[in-house]
């Protein structure tokens, strides 16, 4: 089906901002706006065919421009954590925005997520995808190198939300990208995801220390606390903190030509199940612990999102690749072009 478009809302710079329409002919639908690439609302059916929007966010363009806890936007250039925000490359070294603790996070204050992307409808495979085109210079975030990358996104027949990236770079930079999107398989503001089962296909994690810095160590996964081979009950653990609920797993086959089964996803009262399937070698899992952390994170509707009203299958590499290249390869070299491709595929069953 076609993609259709109408005005979002104004930068402060007067630019407009665009939202775009994604459609399949099994009625599921996502609206993407170009300001970050958020995933606006995603409308999947239950069993019984009912509708409903399972991604948090908010009612309005205003409200995202005011700050959002990164709402299904794109993020990067370094989605996750960079240790004291410092690395060095090729003998010099860099010091990035301290945003989160004592760590630079998703890119920093102004990151891929606050940025206006161009934008344009383009035809491949016969599907109608939506692709984002942004160029971040030199510098920015005081990150080496000037970035050029896109973002495509289609509704796809078989039911799945893809997303593709590719990026080039004219100097070695930690590059790291992916989708911050919110889960609730319920309906956003249908209640907490504890009664969600997730299973993800790992049997190791990248252990962090007490402020969630990465420490460039890699454990196996812990049964009955974040040993996901087999679907989990959310509500079933004892606890839901940092090591089991905002945590990096690395992913059963690595980094992969073909986008591989990484978790699954089931709600049992409405029926429905999402597939992630990725082509990195790893998933951030995060169960919202911080939404309204410091103050009400007020969504869609009005409702003030509390912690595990979302979920979070972030697909990614090790974030802090530049400081400890044995655990992944987030880092992008001249000549080089990144690709990836992330799908979010939805069915019923009960």
């Amino acid at each position: 089906m076609s993609i259709t478009s109408q005005e979002f809302g104004k930068l402060p710079t007067g630019e407009s901002v665009s939202l775009f329409t994604l459609a399949n002919s099994n009625g599921l639908s996502a609206t993407v706006t170009n300001y970050g690439g958020i995933i606006v609302s995603l409308s999947v059916p239950d069993r019984d065919g009912k509708l409903e929007d399972i991604l948090l966010g908010k009612d309005d363009f205003q409200g995202y421009l005011d700050g959002h806890p990164s709402f299904a936007c794109i993020t990067g250039r370094v989605a996750g954590r960079i240790g004291k925000g410092q690395f060095s490359l090729d003998g010099k070294d860099y010091q990035l925005a301290i945003n989160n603790g004592p760590n630079s996070l998703h890119g920093g204050e102004v990151g891929f997520d606050k940025r206006l992307w161009a934008a344009e409808i383009v035809k491949i495979d016969g599907t109608e995808r939506l692709k984002l085109s942004y160029t971040d210079p030199d510098g920015t975030n005081h990150y080496p190198g000037t970035v050029t990358c896109s973002v495509t996104y289609a509704m796809l027949e078989d039911n799945s939300l893809e997303i593709t990236y590719t990026a080039t770079t004219d100097k070695t930079t930690p590059f790291n990208i992916t989708n911050h999107a919110y889960f609730n398989l319920l309906g956003q503001n249908k209640g907490k995801v504890l009664g969600h089962s997730v299973q993800i296909f790992a049997d190791a994690v990248a252990t962090v220390d007490e402020d969630s810095t990465l420490i460039g160590r890699r454990d196996p996964v812990v049964a009955g606390f974040n040993d996901y081979r087999q679907p989990v009950v959310l509500g079933d653990l004892k606890e839901l903190v940092v090591g089991n609920a905002d945590i990096h797993f690395f992913l059963d086959g690595g980094r992969t030509q073909e986008p591989k089964l990484a978790a699954i996803v089931k709600e049992p009262t409405t029926g429905r199940v999402m597939e992630t399937l990725t082509t990195e070698p790893g998933v951030q899992f995060y169960a919202g612990l911080s939404l309204s952390d410091e103050e009400p994170e007020k969504g869609k509707g009005g409702v003030i999102y509390e912690p595990c009203d979302g979920l979070c299958l972030e697909t990614q590499d090790y974030a802090d690749s530049v400081n400890f290249p044995e655990m992944g390869g987030a880092l992008l070299q001249p000549g080089e072009v990144f690709q990836s491709t992330t799908l979010y595929r939805f069915s019923t069953e009960g």
